[in-house]
């Protein structure tokens, strides 16, 4: 079986950073109804993002709640959704001159943005050249994306730097360190999911053990963000103290273990 050659993606192009909302608000002198408008590049890029964010997660909610899934991408209700429409934007930047062709033919079509999935032509195109790469032969690249993303969301970088500092002071090996952040994380203190856990686990490590993290690790990463985006978003604050309070308890969590329970 031959093997498919592809390149991967260039996350250095800058991209745009236009919501929906502010589509509605440049639009509406021009058609209050927003019925039948054609879009600039900009805008049905816009667009596509929510799309594909919507279509991306939507087996996370049950039929009955997907309109109120699709409301909250609208109107930017949930932060991290902003994670995958980031991801949709860079797709776009690398796509073939083949497929941008495509996509540029889209904009001479005028479009009801009170129904934003009415438009056939606009969802296959977001399914089958976007969606579907992401689910499959990129679906580690998203996992990298998002590992990457939520990093910078749940921490900043001088919490790094000070967990850096302590494992090489403490002459600390990095697997330890992990096992011990992983032994803590466990504690009912932080009321965590299995699948929580298991996404700050993956932070950790690629943060602090880049060279052993795996192809598999980004899958795993990519699977988690993919079918539970929503839930993390809605718990992202306790995902952060979760996170910060387990990097700083770890190193002494041996110290601990004879002592009494937490």
């Amino acid at each position: 079986m031959s093997e498919t050659l592809y390149k991967v993606l260039d996350f250095s192009r800058p991209i745009d950073r236009q919501s929906f909302v502010e589509v509605i608000s440049e639009l509406d002198g021009l058609s209050p109804s927003h019925k039948k408008t054609t879009l600039s590049d900009q805008q049905l890029k816009t667009l596509i993002t929510a799309i594909f964010t919507y279509g991306l997660h939507y087996d996370e909610v049950s039929e009955g709640q997907r309109e109120l899934l699709l409301k909250a991408i609208l109107e930017d209700k949930q932060p991290l959704f902003d994670l995958s429409q980031t991801f949709a934007r860079h797709l776009m930047n690398n796509l073939d001159s083949s497929v941008i062709l495509q996509q540029e033919a889209l904009q001479n079509v005028e479009y009801d943005l009170k129904r934003p999935l009415s438009n056939e032509p606009l969802v296959d195109f977001v399914e089958m050249e976007l969606l579907d790469q992401t689910t499959s032969y990129r679906k580690w690249e998203y996992g990298r994306f998002s590992v990457a993303y939520l990093t910078a969301h749940f921490s900043t970088q001088a919490q790094w730097k000070k967990v850096e500092k302590t494992v090489k002071e403490k002459k600390l090996l990095t697997e330890g360190y992990l096992k011990s952040f992983d032994k803590e994380l466990e504690n009912s203190r932080y009321g965590l999911d299995a699948h929580e856990q298991l996404l700050l686990h993956l932070i950790v490590k690629a943060k602090l053990w880049p060279k052993k993290t795996t192809m598999a690790d980004y899958l795993l990463a990519g699977s988690i963000t993919q079918q539970h985006l929503l839930g993390l978003s809605l718990r992202s604050e306790k995902l952060s103290k979760a996170l910060v309070n387990a990097l700083e308890r770890a190193p002494t969590i041996n110290r601990r273990r004879g002592g009494p329970k937490l």
